[in-house]
């Protein structure tokens, strides 16, 4: 896209899925007193043509105005939490992943929905979140729809009771997501929970030489490892955010599910674009996927 983005973008397209995610990026950019653009992308090779009259004579819509009637109403719903003044609403035609990376050069943030609504509108669903993931040059938010009932439920903003949870392992890239999310945590309220995760082949071994015969050589080294990579990080998030509450856990087990059942009670999830050790390949390999496709709770990932 030509004009610049900043602040908070978010991909629009009327789908149940994209207004959980357009309603969490309201909150954000209120909260960070950041300009929200709503961003509405139209694939055409995807869509079916429409003609502006029918056979018959009578008026069909164009898909032009369909679409601006789209864009309209997240505009509309975004104004339910922000002052119309702090929206911007984007039209533009292209795929909507090509066109919320672009979007994210200028962004502070950039933020989807886990559902979209399907060919017509190109939607939000699946590989477009992934992709926005992948490729962002700005923190990226993936808002999972959660069924509550017959509605689908916005999952609530990082705060007290809803702590921040990042995933560390020592490397620069997992560095940057403990900043971005220490960052949220003194922005919101919420206690910053550090974890390291140390692979294991079987969760059900660990287990039994952990309560049978406290532990194991190699379980106790690789406890003592994520140990030390935490207390690094708890020191280096002290220093520059006195304020915030840390907490600590080292987990066992395969990286994407051990973080991903942490959202049941996380306000979001961070993640590095990329690690070492149980982190290798987080981005674009089986973790990131695990933990956006499980998690409860938003998760963000860091480039």
């Amino acid at each position: 896209m030509n004009d610049p983005v900043r602040g908070v973008v978010v991909g629009w397209d009327g789908s149940r899925g994209a207004q959980l995610a357009l309603d969490w990026a309201a909150e954000a950019a209120k909260r960070q007193g950041l300009t929200l653009t709503v961003i509405h992308c139209v694939d055409l090779s995807m869509s079916p043509g429409l003609s502006a009259y029918s056979p018959g004579g009578s008026y069909v819509p164009s898909l032009e105005d369909l679409e601006a009637d789209v864009l309209a109403a997240g505009v509309a719903r975004a104004e339910r939490i922000l002052d119309r003044a702090q929206i911007v609403g984007y039209h533009t035609v292209g795929t909507p992943a090509g066109e919320l990376v672009s979007a994210s050069e200028e962004a502070r943030l950039v933020v989807t929905g886990s559902r979209g609504r399907g060919r017509l509108l190109a939607g939000l669903l699946g590989s477009t979140s992934y992709a926005v993931t992948a490729h962002a040059r700005c923190p990226a938010v993936v808002v999972p729809a959660r069924s509550g009932g017959e509605d689908l439920v916005t999952p609530p903003q990082p705060g007290p009771g809803r702590r921040v949870v990042v995933g560390v392992d020592g490397s620069e890239p997992a560095g940057r997501a403990l900043e971005a999310a220490a960052q949220v945590a003194h922005e919101t309220g919420g206690a910053l929970h550090l974890v390291g995760v140390g692979r294991v082949v079987s969760m059900e071994s660990v287990a039994y030489v952990e309560e049978s015969t406290a532990g194991t050589e190699h379980t106790h080294a690789l406890r003592e490892e994520q140990e030390h990579v935490i207390a690094t990080a708890a020191e280096r998030i002290r220093a520059q955010h006195p304020d915030v509450t840390i907490e600590t856990d080292v987990l066992f087990g395969e990286p994407g599910h051990a973080l991903a059942d942490l959202g049941a009670n996380a306000g979001l999830i961070v993640l590095g674009s990329r690690g070492h050790g149980g982190f290798t390949g987080l981005l674009l390999g089986s973790v990131s996927h695990t933990v956006i496709h499980e998690a409860a709770c938003p998760v963000m990932v860091v480039p």
